[in-house]
């Protein structure tokens, strides 16, 4: 992006003289078309030479010299772009010079960023006068007037460039990343273009009118998009609350807990489901991964996917288990759940069992200034029992979140 600075440096003369040599390279091309019409493709051509050969030679000299003449035609486009870009560019940073030329004249100066600023000790003397704040405020008008319209002037140029650029690639027939790649294995390029047009406003308009096509498209999708991510956060939603509503005593006591703490510290920012696997002989590690749906201050939505490891610094642990349960937190952006938390759990699993935890992430807060908290808890497959405390590490990252309104 071109800045004040960049602006005034800008010399569009030297585009006069690149256009002159893209010209005569067109000029070169056609005498070049010519000489090979005249002197190789008529040897296919002349009816001396018969036969299948001659039939394949007279349509690959026709093809070269095919791309002879569009190489004309885009050599001469493209001298045009650069012409019509210098007359673009003279006028534009001419009016920047100009704006600036006569904001000096209404006693400002323009710093480096294109900022116009007055100075403000001239009304030292006025300090006194029942009106000073008026004149202070006249002043700082001026300053913000004049700044805006220097802007507006290099974005202007800045815009003109933009177009240039898109023109240029356009005549050149400057291809995709894909397409490049396309033609790369088979060792050639795609090319001259012969349908190159010499006119910046031409490439500029048919850019536009994708782009704004490409938005059309996006916003056609967003109905599919927010209808995914509704099934994902009722998904959500039922998996906690159905875990509200196990059928043995062990789990409908663990979801009971698990409700009570969430119902009396607030625990209803964030809630998700995960799964998680523990190892144990003395000391234990463990790793969890979890889609949890948290709710923001301002209301918005985020859908994240978090995963994290502990591992056991004081207690008893003994056994290995694979478990699936449900998370509930007070934390109101996904990065209050990243980094280092302390954790206490107990697990009791004879075949399937239960188990629950609380973690404390250190250092973070919620947008009330609460330390931010875990509560957690399932059901799962494994043999043996923990009761300990450690320390875990999470990340993760954002699958989704509304805009904001």
């Amino acid at each position: 992006m071109l800045t004040y600075q960049n602006v005034l440096t800008v010399n569009p003369g030297v585009l006069t003289k690149a256009a002159k040599d893209w010209e005569n390279m067109a000029d070169g091309f056609e005498e070049l078309e010519d000489l090979y019409k005249a002197r190789v493709e008529s040897v296919a051509n002349d009816g001396t030479w018969v036969g299948v050969s001659a039939g394949a030679a007279s349509s690959r000299f026709s093809a070269t010299r095919k791309q002879l003449a569009d190489a004309q035609v885009e050599a001469r486009a493209v001298a045009s772009i650069l012409r019509n870009a210098t007359e673009r560019f003279s006028r534009l940073i001419g009016h920047v010079k100009d704006l600036v030329a006569q904001a000096r004249e209404a006693e400002m100066s323009v710093n480096g960023r294109g900022e116009a600023v007055y100075d403000f000790s001239k009304l030292a003397l006025l300090r006194h006068d029942v009106e000073y704040s008026t004149y202070v405020s006249q002043a700082q008008a001026a300053e913000a007037a004049w700044t805006r319209k220097i802007k507006e002037a290099v974005q202007a140029v800045d815009d003109a460039d933009q177009d240039v650029k898109i023109a240029l690639h356009g005549a050149a027939g400057v291809k995709n990343v894909f397409e490049r790649l396309l033609y790369k294995p088979f060792g050639q390029g795609p090319g001259f273009n012969g349908d190159a047009v010499g006119d910046i406003s031409t490439y500029a308009r048919v850019a536009r009118e994708q782009e704004a096509e490409a938005k059309r498209r996006e916003k056609e999708k967003e109905p599919e998009k927010n209808e995914t991510l509704e099934v994902i956060l009722r998904g959500i939603g039922s998996a906690v609350h159905g875990f509200s509503r196990p059928g043995d005593l062990g789990t409908k006591f663990l979801s009971a807990a698990l409700e009570g703490v969430a119902g009396a510290t607030g625990f209803n920012n964030t809630q998700g489901i995960s799964l998680s696997g523990s190892l144990g002989f003395g000391a234990g590690v463990s790793g969890e991964i979890s889609l949890v749906h948290t709710r923001t201050p301002d209301g918005r939505s985020q859908i994240n996917f978090m995963y994290s490891g502990s591992s056991t610094t004081a207690g008893w642990d003994l056994g290995a288990s694979a478990n699936i349960g449900v998370i509930r937190s007070n934390a109101d952006d996904i990065s209050q759940l990243k980094g280092t938390g302390w954790d206490k759990g107990a697990s009791f699993h004879g075949g399937i069992g239960i188990w629950g935890g609380h973690q404390t992430a250190i250092g973070a807060t919620n947008s009330q200034g609460d330390d931010v908290a875990t509560v957690s808890g399932g059901v799962g497959l494994g043999v043996g029992n923990e009761i300990s405390t450690g320390f875990s590490q999470a990340d993760g990252w954002t699958l989704w979140e509304e805009k904001r309104k």
